[in-house]
């Protein structure tokens, strides 16, 4: 684990907000978190950060940014009907997705082209286009940055709503999520309940939509 000090967050947030952060820590792996925790530095002011798409910095940061690097993809397990994904929270949640079209595994196709990271996703339960990530998660394992321990949560255990989950309410800013695993499925039941959807899919005469051609309209949408 390296602490960098006066790091520009220009190129770390969407916004493009060119202010200073006084310590800056890339988290890579478990070992970064645990030699963090053992520094104590998640008992001062400071902000895990993921994609920087939903931070508006407004002027130096007076604490520690936790900028979350960590990387990796795997299928945990699958038979005919379902495939268990697991992915590190750093992944870009649109690669993500991505990755799942082109499998072919189904569920999280109207999720496309949302920025930010996958450990962001359980955060706020995001959601588009009638879906949520509600419908396709499985659970998620978290670091305690009071107690350094590990735990997993299971669906009910997030306590998901509209936008929000536990992690926004009574375990705020107590968690830092590793990884996040979803039950997808290997036949689609497309949801193209949007009208803006079925109108992209009409205007490219396609009348079988495959979980692919929702998520290219998905994009097209969000582009335009």
């Amino acid at each position: 684990m390296e602490i960098k000090h006066q790091i520009s967050l220009k190129t770390f947030n969407t916004f493009g907000i060119n202010v200073q952060a006084d310590n800056f820590v890339a988290i890579g792996s478990f070992d970064d978190l645990n030699q963090a925790f053992e520094h104590q530095l998640f008992a001062h002011k400071c902000l895990i950060l993921g994609g920087g798409s939903n931070v508006l910095f407004t002027g130096d940061f007076a604490g520690t940014i936790f900028k979350n690097n960590l990387k990796g993809i795997s299928i945990l397990e699958q038979d005919d009907a379902t495939v268990l994904i697991k992915a590190a929270s750093g992944e870009i949640w649109h690669d993500l997705v991505m990755y799942c079209v082109q499998n072919n595994f189904a569920g999280v196709e109207n999720l496309s082209l949302i920025p930010g990271t996958v450990g962001a996703a359980p955060m706020q339960n995001i959601g588009a286009y009638g879906v949520e990530l509600i419908d396709v998660f499985e659970s998620l394992s978290a670091f305690d940055v009071i107690e350094g321990t590990n735990r997993i949560f299971t669906k009910e255990e997030c306590d998901f709503g509209y936008r929000s989950s536990v992690f926004k309410t009574i375990y705020k800013d107590r968690y830092f999520i590793t990884d996040v695993t979803l039950r997808l499925s290997k036949s689609p039941v497309l949801n193209i309940s949007y009208g803006a959807i079925k109108d992209v899919l009409a205007e490219k005469n396609i009348i079988h939509p495959t979980i692919k051609a929702i998520s290219d309209a998905v994009i097209a949408i969000r582009k335009k």
